[in-house]
């Protein structure tokens, strides 16, 4: 564990995790988290990122405007997270610049619509349309679907959804996951054991925004929750949890389960690390770690192709 997380993590403590034990004010989480830095947006020389609006749906493009080209062979659809009720391309847009940087790709990232305004299947419906259309503007690319915490699940759900339902459709050649939140329900023993270690949640918080999102739904529909989907068939997954975050058993249920379907993930269960610590990786060493896992990821699924 490096002082950068540690010192990190204790800051999370005092300004997200002692408001997880409050019931969720939806205007404040969008007001205090939805709304980036401007320090966070910039660019470095050389990258550009552009809106595109497509029907319903608005997305943000990461990639570079000066030489050297982009790879050919390979497209980033990113899912933000946000526990479905903040969050957009732009807080996320740190990660996807590493993503974009690493993959010499372009990244596409989503900004699908929220809940409780936009309860299940919302997102899901946004996120198939986008690989849908992605899949038509860049024919040559294969296309690697990411995400972190509710992005990380909506990537396993769109993967299962574009399987079953849109089998014309190139599959996805990969999936990279950041703590996904695969299970709304909160039924993993890591959000009990783990509710005082989690620097940034406690087990009620999860259960309370799952609600938000699921409304009527049953916590365990496969939609929200693609923990409880079928997963034979799906691509490769990379995927990255931290020890003491509550959603540990997320990914590691999630990865059993792979296993169980004769498909291993790569699976990255990481210290003394905050909840999506790639998300920080200016700050944190074992980001530009987790990082350069990726990195190595991709090569090796680009190369497979």
């Amino acid at each position: 564990m490096s002082w950068q997380s540690t010192l990190f993590c204790l800051a999370l403590r005092w300004t997200i995790k002692r408001h997880s034990r409050r019931p969720i004010d939806v205007a404040r989480a969008r007001s205090s988290m939805g709304t980036p830095r401007r320090r966070s947006l910039r660019l470095p020389p050389g990258f550009a990122a552009t809106a595109v609006a497509v029907d319903a749906l608005r997305l943000e493009r990461i990639d570079r405007s000066q030489p050297p080209a982009l790879r050919e062979d390979l497209a980033i659809l990113y899912l933000h997270g946000g526990g479905y009720i903040f969050g957009s391309p732009q807080t996320h847009r740190q990660l996807t610049l590493a993503l974009a940087r690493l993959a010499d790709a372009p990244v596409w990232a989503l900004d699908y619509r929220l809940a409780p305004e936009h309860q299940l299947p919302a997102a899901l419906d946004d996120a198939v349309a986008a690989y849908r259309w992605l899949a038509a503007a860049e024919p040559n690319r294969g296309i690697v679907i990411a995400g972190d915490s509710a992005g990380g699940g909506l990537a396993v759900a769109t993967a299962v959804a574009l399987r079953d339902h849109a089998p014309e459709l190139p599959a996805p050649r990969a999936l990279v996951l950041f703590s996904p939140w695969t299970d709304l329900g909160g039924t993993g023993g890591s959000n009990a054991s783990n509710s005082e270690s989690c620097a940034m949640f406690t087990a009620a918080s999860i259960v309370a925004a799952g609600k938000l999102y699921l409304g009527a739904a049953d916590p365990a529909d496969p939609r929200g929750s693609p923990l409880f989907a079928d997963l034979h068939g799906l691509p490769p997954m990379q995927i990255f949890a931290a020890a003491e975050e509550v959603l540990l058993d997320d990914s590691r249920r999630l990865a059993a389960r792979l296993r169980d379907c004769g498909a291993p993930p790569e699976l990255h269960i990481v210290p003394g690390v905050p909840h999506v610590w790639p998300l920080f990786a200016r700050l944190l060493p074992e980001g530009r770690e987790s990082l350069r896992a990726v990195k190595r990821f991709l090569d090796r699924i680009a190369g497979s192709g």
